[in-house]
Protein backbone atom coordinates (compact mmCIF):
# COMPACT_ATOMS: atom_id res chain seq x y z
CA UNK A 1 0.00 0.00 0.00
CA UNK A 2 2.88 2.38 0.70
CA UNK A 3 3.79 2.48 -2.97
CA UNK A 4 0.23 3.08 -4.08
CA UNK A 5 -0.67 5.67 -1.50
CA UNK A 6 2.56 7.62 -1.34
CA UNK A 7 1.15 10.67 -3.17
CA UNK A 8 0.26 13.32 -0.64
CA UNK A 9 -3.35 14.45 -0.97
CA UNK A 10 -3.51 18.22 -1.39
CA UNK A 11 -6.81 20.13 -1.35
CA UNK A 12 -6.47 22.66 -4.16
CA UNK A 13 -8.90 25.17 -5.57
CA UNK A 14 -9.67 24.87 -9.26
CA UNK A 15 -7.13 26.72 -11.31
CA UNK A 16 -6.94 27.79 -14.93
CA UNK A 17 -4.34 26.43 -17.29
CA UNK A 18 -4.16 29.82 -18.93
CA UNK A 19 -1.30 31.89 -17.51
CA UNK A 20 -1.56 35.40 -18.93
CA UNK A 21 2.00 36.17 -17.80
CA UNK A 22 3.37 33.30 -19.86
CA UNK A 23 4.12 33.77 -23.53
CA UNK A 24 3.15 30.15 -24.14
CA UNK A 25 -0.54 30.47 -23.29
CA UNK A 26 -2.35 27.16 -23.06
CA UNK A 27 -6.09 27.14 -23.62
CA UNK A 28 -7.64 24.39 -21.54
CA UNK A 29 -11.06 24.56 -23.19
CA UNK A 30 -14.41 24.29 -21.48
CA UNK A 31 -15.15 22.41 -18.26
CA UNK A 32 -17.29 19.28 -18.63
CA UNK A 33 -18.67 16.66 -16.27
CA UNK A 34 -16.90 13.32 -16.08
CA UNK A 35 -19.14 10.24 -16.19
CA UNK A 36 -18.17 8.27 -13.08
CA UNK A 37 -19.78 5.85 -10.64
CA UNK A 38 -19.52 4.92 -7.01
CA UNK A 39 -17.55 1.86 -5.94
CA UNK A 40 -17.68 -0.22 -2.77
CA UNK A 41 -15.59 -3.25 -1.91
CA UNK A 42 -16.08 -6.00 0.65
CA UNK A 43 -12.39 -6.19 1.58
CA UNK A 44 -10.77 -3.85 4.11
CA UNK A 45 -7.56 -1.89 3.74
CA UNK A 46 -4.47 -3.82 4.76
CA UNK A 47 -2.94 -0.62 6.11
CA UNK A 48 -4.95 2.38 7.29
CA UNK A 49 -3.86 5.73 5.85
CA UNK A 50 -2.06 8.00 8.30
CA UNK A 51 -2.95 11.28 6.58
CA UNK A 52 -5.06 12.81 3.84
CA UNK A 53 -4.21 10.87 0.72
CA UNK A 54 -5.58 9.33 -2.42
CA UNK A 55 -4.91 6.18 -4.41
CA UNK A 56 -5.44 5.19 -8.03
CA UNK A 57 -5.97 1.51 -8.81
CA UNK A 58 -5.38 0.49 -12.41
CA UNK A 59 -5.67 -3.30 -12.16
CA UNK A 60 -7.08 -6.14 -10.10
CA UNK A 61 -3.52 -6.68 -8.83
CA UNK A 62 -3.55 -3.12 -7.45
CA UNK A 63 -6.81 -3.91 -5.63
CA UNK A 64 -5.31 -7.05 -4.11
CA UNK A 65 -2.26 -5.13 -2.90
CA UNK A 66 -4.20 -2.76 -0.67
CA UNK A 67 -7.37 -4.74 0.23
CA UNK A 68 -7.84 -8.00 2.07
CA UNK A 69 -9.49 -10.75 0.02
CA UNK A 70 -13.28 -10.85 -0.08
CA UNK A 71 -14.39 -14.16 1.42
CA UNK A 72 -18.13 -14.33 0.80
CA UNK A 73 -19.03 -11.53 -1.60
CA UNK A 74 -18.20 -11.53 -5.29
CA UNK A 75 -17.62 -7.89 -6.24
CA UNK A 76 -17.45 -7.02 -9.92
CA UNK A 77 -14.35 -4.96 -10.63
CA UNK A 78 -14.36 -2.45 -13.49
CA UNK A 79 -12.88 -3.14 -16.90
CA UNK A 80 -9.38 -1.89 -16.17
CA UNK A 81 -8.61 -1.47 -19.86
CA UNK A 82 -11.11 1.41 -19.85
CA UNK A 83 -11.59 2.35 -16.18
CA UNK A 84 -9.70 2.92 -12.95
CA UNK A 85 -10.63 3.26 -9.28
CA UNK A 86 -9.93 6.45 -7.34
CA UNK A 87 -9.96 6.32 -3.55
CA UNK A 88 -9.84 9.35 -1.27
CA UNK A 89 -8.91 9.12 2.43
CA UNK A 90 -9.42 11.57 5.28
CA UNK A 91 -6.88 9.96 7.61
CA UNK A 92 -7.55 8.86 11.22
CA UNK A 93 -10.45 10.48 13.10
CA UNK A 94 -11.04 10.21 16.88
CA UNK A 95 -14.69 9.09 16.76
CA UNK A 96 -17.42 7.89 14.46
CA UNK A 97 -19.53 10.48 12.64
CA UNK A 98 -16.81 11.65 10.27
CA UNK A 99 -17.06 11.09 6.51
CA UNK A 100 -15.49 12.11 3.26
CA UNK A 101 -17.51 12.06 0.05
CA UNK A 102 -16.74 12.76 -3.58
CA UNK A 103 -19.32 15.29 -4.77
CA UNK A 104 -18.44 15.66 -8.43
CA UNK A 105 -15.71 15.13 -11.01
CA UNK A 106 -15.10 17.64 -13.80
CA UNK A 107 -12.38 18.08 -16.39
CA UNK A 108 -11.07 20.33 -19.12
CA UNK A 109 -8.33 19.71 -21.64
CA UNK A 110 -5.62 20.13 -18.98
CA UNK A 111 -6.74 18.45 -15.75
CA UNK A 112 -9.37 16.57 -13.78
CA UNK A 113 -10.80 18.18 -10.65
CA UNK A 114 -12.37 16.03 -7.93
CA UNK A 115 -14.69 18.01 -5.67
CA UNK A 116 -15.15 16.46 -2.26
CA UNK A 117 -17.06 17.10 0.96
CA UNK A 118 -15.87 16.40 4.49
CA UNK A 119 -18.44 15.75 7.21
CA UNK A 120 -17.76 16.16 10.92
CA UNK A 121 -20.08 15.11 13.76
CA UNK A 122 -22.67 17.63 14.88
CA UNK A 123 -22.50 18.88 18.47
CA UNK A 124 -25.54 16.84 19.52
CA UNK A 125 -24.68 13.78 17.43
CA UNK A 126 -24.15 10.52 19.31
CA UNK A 127 -20.75 9.10 18.36
CA UNK A 128 -18.63 6.13 19.32
CA UNK A 129 -15.18 6.76 20.76
CA UNK A 130 -13.21 4.71 18.28
CA UNK A 131 -10.65 5.70 15.68
CA UNK A 132 -12.21 5.72 12.22
CA UNK A 133 -10.75 6.10 8.74
CA UNK A 134 -13.27 7.80 6.41
CA UNK A 135 -12.88 6.93 2.74
CA UNK A 136 -14.76 7.10 -0.54
CA UNK A 137 -14.19 5.40 -3.90
CA UNK A 138 -15.35 6.05 -7.44
CA UNK A 139 -14.70 4.49 -10.84
CA UNK A 140 -13.30 6.92 -13.41
CA UNK A 141 -12.40 6.63 -17.08
CA UNK A 142 -8.72 6.13 -17.84
CA UNK A 143 -6.83 9.38 -18.38
CA UNK A 144 -3.32 10.79 -18.24
CA UNK A 145 -4.46 14.19 -17.00
CA UNK A 146 -3.32 15.31 -13.55
CA UNK A 147 -5.92 15.10 -10.77
CA UNK A 148 -6.56 18.04 -8.47
CA UNK A 149 -8.83 18.14 -5.43
CA UNK A 150 -11.15 20.86 -4.19
CA UNK A 151 -13.12 20.88 -0.96
CA UNK A 152 -16.70 22.09 -1.46
CA UNK A 153 -19.78 22.66 0.67
CA UNK A 154 -22.58 20.14 0.97
CA UNK A 155 -25.18 20.37 -1.79
CA UNK A 156 -28.51 21.20 -0.16
CA UNK A 157 -30.55 22.03 -3.26
CA UNK A 158 -31.61 19.09 -5.42
CA UNK A 159 -34.54 16.97 -6.55
CA UNK A 160 -34.88 13.20 -6.60
CA UNK A 161 -37.54 11.60 -8.79
CA UNK A 162 -38.42 8.02 -9.49
CA UNK A 163 -40.98 5.43 -10.50
CA UNK A 164 -41.64 2.28 -8.50
CA UNK A 165 -43.65 -0.94 -8.74
CA UNK A 166 -44.03 -3.56 -6.02
CA UNK A 167 -45.10 -6.41 -8.30
CA UNK A 168 -42.48 -6.10 -10.99
CA UNK A 169 -39.21 -7.70 -11.99
CA UNK A 170 -36.39 -6.33 -14.08
CA UNK A 171 -34.32 -3.17 -14.23
CA UNK A 172 -37.16 -0.78 -15.13
CA UNK A 173 -39.20 -1.27 -11.94
CA UNK A 174 -37.21 1.17 -9.84
CA UNK A 175 -35.80 4.14 -11.75
CA UNK A 176 -34.49 6.98 -9.57
CA UNK A 177 -32.49 10.05 -10.53
CA UNK A 178 -31.13 13.03 -8.63
CA UNK A 179 -30.78 16.38 -10.38
CA UNK A 180 -28.56 19.12 -9.01
CA UNK A 181 -27.41 22.39 -10.48
CA UNK A 182 -24.25 20.86 -11.97
CA UNK A 183 -24.83 17.12 -12.28
CA UNK A 184 -27.28 14.23 -12.51
CA UNK A 185 -27.04 10.93 -10.61
CA UNK A 186 -28.71 7.64 -11.54
CA UNK A 187 -29.23 5.53 -8.40
CA UNK A 188 -28.67 1.81 -8.87
CA UNK A 189 -30.69 -1.13 -7.48
CA UNK A 190 -33.03 0.97 -5.34
CA UNK A 191 -35.11 -1.20 -3.00
CA UNK A 192 -38.88 -0.89 -3.04
CA UNK A 193 -40.19 1.50 -0.36
CA UNK A 194 -36.69 2.24 0.91
CA UNK A 195 -35.80 5.73 -0.24
CA UNK A 196 -32.81 6.79 1.82
CA UNK A 197 -30.58 7.37 -1.18
CA UNK A 198 -27.34 7.69 0.80
CA UNK A 199 -27.23 3.89 0.95
CA UNK A 200 -27.24 3.27 -2.80
CA UNK A 201 -24.55 3.11 -5.43
CA UNK A 202 -24.93 5.51 -8.31
CA UNK A 203 -23.72 6.59 -11.73
CA UNK A 204 -22.96 10.25 -12.35
CA UNK A 205 -24.02 11.10 -15.89
CA UNK A 206 -21.64 13.01 -18.13
CA UNK A 207 -23.86 16.07 -18.57
CA UNK A 208 -25.82 18.56 -16.50
CA UNK A 209 -29.55 19.17 -16.74
CA UNK A 210 -31.35 22.52 -16.55
CA UNK A 211 -32.13 22.35 -12.85
CA UNK A 212 -33.50 25.90 -12.63
CA UNK A 213 -35.91 25.31 -15.52
CA UNK A 214 -37.22 22.14 -13.88
CA UNK A 215 -37.91 23.93 -10.59
CA UNK A 216 -40.12 26.42 -12.43
CA UNK A 217 -42.46 23.56 -13.33
CA UNK A 218 -43.22 22.58 -9.72
CA UNK A 219 -46.84 23.63 -8.97
CA UNK A 220 -47.59 26.05 -6.16
CA UNK A 221 -49.49 23.51 -4.06
CA UNK A 222 -46.40 21.30 -3.90
CA UNK A 223 -44.15 24.29 -3.19
CA UNK A 224 -46.44 25.16 -0.27
CA UNK A 225 -45.78 21.75 1.31
CA UNK A 226 -42.22 22.80 2.12
CA UNK A 227 -40.73 20.32 4.61
CA UNK A 228 -43.76 18.00 4.61
CA UNK A 229 -44.49 14.53 3.21
CA UNK A 230 -47.74 13.94 1.31
CA UNK A 231 -49.28 11.03 -0.59
CA UNK A 232 -51.72 11.62 -3.45
CA UNK A 233 -54.13 8.76 -4.08
CA UNK A 234 -53.11 5.17 -3.27
CA UNK A 235 -49.84 4.53 -5.10
CA UNK A 236 -49.27 0.93 -6.18
CA UNK A 237 -52.40 -0.29 -4.37
CA UNK A 238 -53.40 -2.44 -7.35
CA UNK A 239 -49.97 -2.88 -8.94
CA UNK A 240 -50.30 0.34 -10.94
CA UNK A 241 -47.05 1.72 -9.54
CA UNK A 242 -46.24 5.12 -8.12
CA UNK A 243 -44.14 8.21 -8.68
CA UNK A 244 -41.74 9.52 -6.03
CA UNK A 245 -40.59 13.14 -5.80
CA UNK A 246 -38.18 14.59 -3.24
CA UNK A 247 -37.19 18.24 -3.20
CA UNK A 248 -34.51 19.72 -0.94
CA UNK A 249 -34.43 23.49 -0.55
CA UNK A 250 -31.49 24.55 1.59
CA UNK A 251 -31.67 21.17 3.33
CA UNK A 252 -35.43 21.34 4.01
CA UNK A 253 -36.83 18.23 2.34
CA UNK A 254 -40.33 17.80 0.89
CA UNK A 255 -41.42 14.31 -0.18
CA UNK A 256 -44.33 13.45 -2.48
CA UNK A 257 -45.80 10.04 -3.36
CA UNK A 258 -48.07 10.18 -6.40
CA UNK A 259 -50.54 7.57 -7.55
CA UNK A 260 -49.84 6.60 -11.16
CA UNK A 261 -53.60 6.80 -11.64
CA UNK A 262 -55.12 10.27 -11.71
CA UNK A 263 -56.78 10.14 -8.30
CA UNK A 264 -59.43 12.66 -7.25
CA UNK A 265 -57.08 14.48 -4.87
CA UNK A 266 -54.69 15.30 -7.72
CA UNK A 267 -55.47 18.69 -9.19
CA UNK A 268 -54.89 19.36 -12.87
CA UNK A 269 -51.61 21.12 -12.01
CA UNK A 270 -50.41 18.11 -10.01
CA UNK A 271 -51.37 15.75 -12.84
CA UNK A 272 -49.46 17.89 -15.32
CA UNK A 273 -46.42 17.94 -13.04
CA UNK A 274 -46.60 14.15 -12.66
CA UNK A 275 -46.33 13.94 -16.45
CA UNK A 276 -43.31 16.29 -16.30
CA UNK A 277 -41.62 13.90 -13.85
CA UNK A 278 -42.41 10.84 -15.97
CA UNK A 279 -41.10 12.53 -19.11
CA UNK A 280 -37.92 13.64 -17.32
CA UNK A 281 -37.26 10.10 -16.05
CA UNK A 282 -37.77 8.72 -19.56
CA UNK A 283 -35.32 11.32 -20.92
CA UNK A 284 -32.66 10.59 -18.28
CA UNK A 285 -32.90 6.85 -18.90
CA UNK A 286 -31.71 7.46 -22.44
CA UNK A 287 -28.62 9.22 -21.08
CA UNK A 288 -27.69 6.63 -18.44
Amino acid sequence: MKNLISILFVALSFYSCTDISDDNVQNCGSITNVAYESFSYCGVLKENPKQYSFVILNSSEDVQKIFTTCQTVDVALPDFTQKRILGIYAGPKPTSGYAIKIQSVVEDDCQIVVEYLEKVPKKDEVVTTVITYPADYVILPKSNKPILFKEVNQINDYVVMGTYFGECSGTDCQQFFRIENNKVLHYLKVNYDSYDFNQYNYKALGFKDDFAAFLLKIPTEIKNLKGQTKTFGSPDSHDQGGIYFEWSQGGIVTKIYLDADNSTDQTQNVILFKKVIQDKIAELKTKS
